[in-house]
């Protein structure tokens, strides 16, 4: 029957989605679950901490300190050990790319779940005539799903903490004035 066709189907899906995120070293618990749960969207949260760490290097390309020790492990999982300017830099700038990315992914249709930001749709007016009708980002939902997964690390009730989840947000919240991260190739 179609009711068991869909059981096998999520089955497989679950499965799968298991495999993939039982492979990630590093993530916490709830980043984890969340994997389990949304599997399309962890290449984009990739995507996006590259992105990051990719406009770090750029911005930081002359300096002693050039970001060229980073990697992935900045969202998945292990934190930068000393707490300094740079740390905090990296947190700003990964939690930054990961909300474009999923952003950049929802209005593309390549993430389930997300689309369009529908509260700006386009319309037709006599006097100004035609205004913009296309796929708006929906920066909230990119901002929102960096949060609920960079964030997910921050376990321990401690001062670092509140000090990580601060220099996130302070890169989020440059995402609705920046409509593009960029960086020189």
């Amino acid at each position: 029957s179609e009711s068991n066709r869909q059981k096998w189907i999520w089955k497989q899906y679950s499965l799968g989605a298991n495999i993939i995120c039982n492979k990630i070293p590093g993530l916490a618990p709830r980043q984890r679950a969340l994997c389990q749960s949304r599997p399309d969207a962890i290449i984009i949260i990739g995507e996006g901490a590259q992105l990051g760490i990719n406009e770090c290097q750029f911005q930081f390309r002359y300096g002693r300190w050039n970001c060229s020790a980073l990697g992935e492990r900045t969202v998945f999982g292990q934190e930068l050990r000393v707490g300094s300017r740079e740390a905090a830099f990296t947190y700003a700038i990964t939690a930054a790319g990961v909300a474009h990315a999923v952003t950049a992914a929802c209005s593309q249709g390549n993430l389930s779940q997300c689309g369009c930001d529908r509260e700006k749709q386009g319309y037709h007016d006599q006097e100004e005539g035609w205004k913009w009708g296309g796929c708006s980002a929906d920066v909230k939902y990119g901002v929102e799903f960096s949060r609920r997964f960079v964030d997910a690390r921050e376990i321990k009730k401690n001062a670092r903490r509140l000090m990580n989840l601060h220099n996130n947000e302070a890169g989020r919240k440059v995402i609705p004035i920046v409509p593009s991260l960029s960086y020189q190739a």
